[in-house]
C-alpha cells in the first residue's frame, strides 16, 4: 500500500512539474521579463549556435514529455518499472529547467550554466536508470518513455555547450579561450558532440539521441556568420565552423544509417 501511495505521489509530482515548466516557458515569451530567450541567444557572436529554426525542437521535446506524463498513469508503466526508474529525477530536471529560464532571462549566464548542468545530470541519471539500449521494451514504452528522454538528453548535451560558450563570452573570452580561437573551439566541441552521437549508436543503439546531434550540427552549418553581429570575429575562420559542422553531421548520419540497417536486418532474421 505504501509503495502504491509513493508511486501515485511521484506520478502526480511529475505531471505538476511538467505543467509548471510549460507555464514557465509560456511566460518567458509573454513580455513580463526584460527580454526573451531568442533575443538573448541571438545577441552574442557565438560560433556554437544553430539557426533559430533548430530551437523548434523544444516543441518536439515537450510533446514527447506530455506523452510520457500521460503514459505514466497507465498500470503498465508501474508493471514495467518505468515510473520507478525515472524516479524523482524528472522533477529535478523540471525544477532546474525553470531555474535556467529565470536565470538566463535575467542574463545571469554563469548561474544559468550551473542550472543547465543540473538538467544534464538529472537526465543522465534517468537515461542510465532506464537502461536505454540495454533492455528490450515494447513499442509503447519505447515511444512514451525511452525516446522522449533520449531526445531531451541529446538536446541538453548540445545546449550545455552553447550555454557554456555564452558564459565564456560574458567573461571576456570573445575570440579565444586558453589561447585557442573560438572557431577552433567550436570545431572541437562539434567533434565531441559527434563522438557522443556515435558512442550512443554503438553502445546503446540510440538513434534518437544521434538524430538530435545531427539536427543541431546542420543548424550550425546553415548559420550565416557574415553579419554585423559577428564582425568582432571577422579575424577568425567561420568557414571552418560551417564545414566542420557539415562533416561531423555527415559522419554521424552515416552511423545512423548503418545502425538502422543492422536493426532492420536483425528484425528480418528474427521474423523468419
Amino acid at each position: 500500500m505504501d509503495n502504491t501511495r509513493n508511486i501515485n505521489i511521484l506520478r502526480g509530482a511529475n505531471l505538476i512539474a511538467l505543467i509548471a515548466t510549460l507555464v514557465m516557458n509560456g511566460l518567458s515569451n509573454s513580455g513580463i521579463f526584460p527580454t526573451t530567450i531568442t533575443e538573448l541567444g541571438n545577441g552574442r557572436p557565438i560560433f556554437f549556435l544553430p539557426e533559430a529554426y533548430v530551437f523548434a525542437i523544444w516543441g518536439v521535446i515537450y510533446t514527447l514529455l506530455i506523452g510520457f506524463s500521460i503514459y505514466q498513469f497507465r498500470p503498465v508503466a508501474i508493471k514495467n518499472g518505468s515510473v520507478a526508474k525515472v524516479g524523482w529525477w524528472f522533477v529535478v530536471s523540471c525544477l532546474a529547467n525553470m531555474a535556467w529560464l529565470t536565470l538566463f532571462l535575467f542574463d545571469l549566464v554563469w548561474l544559468s550554466t550551473v542550472a543547465m548542468l543540473v538538467i544534464l545530470f538529472a537526465l543522465g541519471k534517468i537515461y542510465t536508470r532506464l537502461e536505454i539500449g540495454h533492455r528490450q521494451v515494447d513499442w509503447q514504452e519505447n515511444w512514451a518513455v525511452l525516446i522522449p528522454f533520449s531526445v531531451y538528453l541529446g538536446w541538453i548535451s548540445v545546449a550545455t555547450v552553447a550555454n557554456f560558450t555564452a558564459a565564456l563570452y560574458e567573461s571576456g573570452s570573445v575570440t579565444n579561450f586558453l589561447g585557442i580561437g573560438s572557431d577552433i573551439w567550436a570545431v572541437v566541441m562539434m567533434a565531441i558532440a559527434g563522438v557522443l552521437g556515435l558512442a550512443m549508436l554503438i553502445r546503446r543503439s540510440d538513434i534518437a539521441y544521434a538524430l538530435v546531434i545531427v539536427w543541431a550540427l546542420i543548424g550550425i552549418n546553415l548559420r550565416s556568420f557574415d553579419t554585423e553581429l559577428y564582425q568582432v570575429l571577422a579575424g577568425l575562420n567561420a568557414d571552418w565552423v560551417n564545414t566542420g559542422a557539415f562533416v561531423v553531421a555527415i559522419i554521424v548520419s552515416v552511423g545512423i544509417m548503418i545502425r538502422v540497417g543492422v536493426t532492420l536486418q536483425s528484425s528480418f532474421k528474427t521474423t523468419r
